[in-house]
């Protein structure tokens, strides 16, 4: 079911960096649990795309749906590869973090200046990101994300 985790984590991989350039909160939502729902399958996802079985999931609809074929077909999608274009490598590499979201890369990098994983080593070996003041999602994200460092 390596599928299936993979889809997982092009999802969320969308969903935050879809959060972390300011998209809508309810398209950010959608890919996150639908993220969660692949992850969360007991069969491979292959299977329930050759029945037309994927969109009787919870937070599978058409848009998502469409996404996973053609992930499945040709290992990415349009909205994907455009992401992947817009967003610069640094920030890729965090937004990819376990627990990481796009709301709080775009604080570590307004405050901190941190867009990579080795300024982001950095500000965490001086201490500048325990000394902020962050907000509860954010601060939990961050444990997460410097836990995995």
């Amino acid at each position: 079911m390596q599928v299936n985790r993979e889809l997982a984590q092009v999802l969320r991989f969308l969903a935050n960096a879809l959060e972390w350039q300011g998209e809508n909160a309810f398209k950010v939502r959608a890919y996150r649990l639908a993220s969660q729902t692949l992850e969360a399958l007991q069969e491979p996802v292959e299977e329930l795309v050759a029945r037309d079985a994927l969109r009787d999931l919870p937070h599978i609809g058409e848009a998502v749906d469409k996404k996973v074929r053609q992930y499945l077909a040709e290992g990415t999608f349009p909205a994907l590869e455009r992401v992947r274009s817009e967003v610069p490598e640094g920030v890729q590499e965090l937004l990819k973090l376990p627990g990481m979201t796009g709301r709080a890369v775009r604080a570590l990098q307004e405050r901190l200046g941190v867009d990579s994983m080795d300024s982001l080593r950095r500000a965490v070996q001086e201490g500048r990101v325990q000394n902020e003041r962050w907000t509860p999602a954010v601060r939990e994200a961050l444990q997460q994300a410097i836990s995995n460092l």
